[in-house]
């Protein structure tokens, strides 16, 4: 091995072992710098190939309080609840009550909404379903719960859904949206999300991620108009 080593360094050492030494480093950097090449030109690749959120679709942005969707007072066009009231209309959608009769998100308008997004097989959506069984108890008369099943999602059915929530007991009015209409209004690819639209139909607060009863409490203050109990 000694003997080995030693020969390389005496062959190194040649004019011809020099130039062999340079031809090794030039492939070396030129190996490095495709490398970089192909995952800048991953890069646009994925920028180009992505899919982008339709315009049309609503994104939701929530993180530790609900995302309130102000507009300027001077900007406000009146149709909202107050001053700063959102003037963005909440998209209709078609899906089914239990019964298996259809209606519209547009049906509700007249009463604030809260509007949720749900599937059996999410996590964070059951961890929230317990506090969304208890506001809607104490705030159903004033406010809408709509509560729509992601029937079709990842093989949820309405069946599954069903058997859900009679197991836990939860007796809130539950949707399903067996055609994607609502999530393809809402560009729901991730679920929970949560949006609070008003009376007039406009969304005024959005919120992603499983809810607590704060947040829930928050979110009934924003549509019933009590300030006074929402937090800043």
């Amino acid at each position: 091995m000694a003997a080995l080593e030693a020969e390389e360094k005496a062959n190194a050492a040649t004019p011809e072992g020099e130039k062999a030494d340079r031809k090794k480093h030039v492939g070396v950097i030129v190996a490095a710098v495709v490398f970089a090449v192909l995952l800048i030109g991953a890069g646009v690749a994925y920028s180009v190939l992505a899919p982008t959120v339709d315009d049309k679709q609503i994104e939701a942005t929530g993180t530790d309080a609900v995302q309130e969707t102000e507009v300027d007072a001077a900007d406000d066009t009146g149709d909202g609840n107050g001053a700063n009231a959102a003037t963005t209309p909440a998209p209709d959608f078609t899906m089914t009550d239990a019964d298996g009769a259809t209606l519209t998100l547009a049906d509700f308008k007249g009463k604030p909404v809260l509007l949720n997004f749900w599937a059996t097989w999410c996590g964070p959506c059951q961890s929230e379903m317990p506090d969304i069984q208890t506001a809607w108890k104490e705030h159903g008369t004033d406010v809408e719960f709509v509560i729509v099943n992601m029937t079709g999602m990842n093989g949820e059915t309405e069946q599954s859904a069903k058997a859900f929530l009679a197991d836990a007991g939860y007796t809130f009015p539950c949707y399903f949206d067996a055609n994607n209409s609502a999530a393809t209004a809402f560009g729901v690819s991730s679920i929970p999300q949560t949006y609070l639209i008003n009376a007039e139909g406009n969304i005024i607060g959005a919120y992603m991620g499983a809810m607590d009863a704060s947040v829930i409490a928050q979110g009934i203050d924003m549509l019933t108009g009590n300030t006074s109990g929402a937090a800043q």
